[in-house]
């Protein structure tokens, strides 16, 4: 981002643009709100990622989002697990030890 840059909102794969170091390096964003694909779900319109290579498929990209993060900045995640077979699935809980087990502090609500 450029320094003079304020309240700017991106619409973007966030895969491909926050691994860009020019364009966002290190502690340089105060807020990041993602809705990143569900696991199971709307596969045809959103390219749903199986529930068991979610944890894998995500952990680069919040690996990045922590690299841009400012100290005291905010990431907001919206996801939610799918109930299959009547149970709920557990790749949600996954990757929140995943990212915990990256630096991240775990809030909820």
């Amino acid at each position: 981002m450029k320094p003079n840059q304020i309240n700017v909102v991106l619409r973007a794969d966030c895969a491909k643009l926050l691994c860009d170091e020019n364009r966002f390096p290190r502690e340089s964003v105060d807020l990041i709100v993602t809705s990143p694909p569900y696991a199971d779900r709307r596969k045809s319109s959103y390219r749903g990622m199986y529930p068991e290579k979610y944890v894998e498929w995500f952990l680069p990209i919040s690996q990045q989002i922590y690299r841009i993060l400012k100290p005291k900045g905010s990431f907001i995640l919206n996801i939610k697990e799918n109930v299959k077979n009547g149970e709920r699935q557990t790749y949600v809980l996954e990757l929140i030890i995943a990212m915990k087990e990256q630096g991240w502090h775990w809030t909820e609500e």
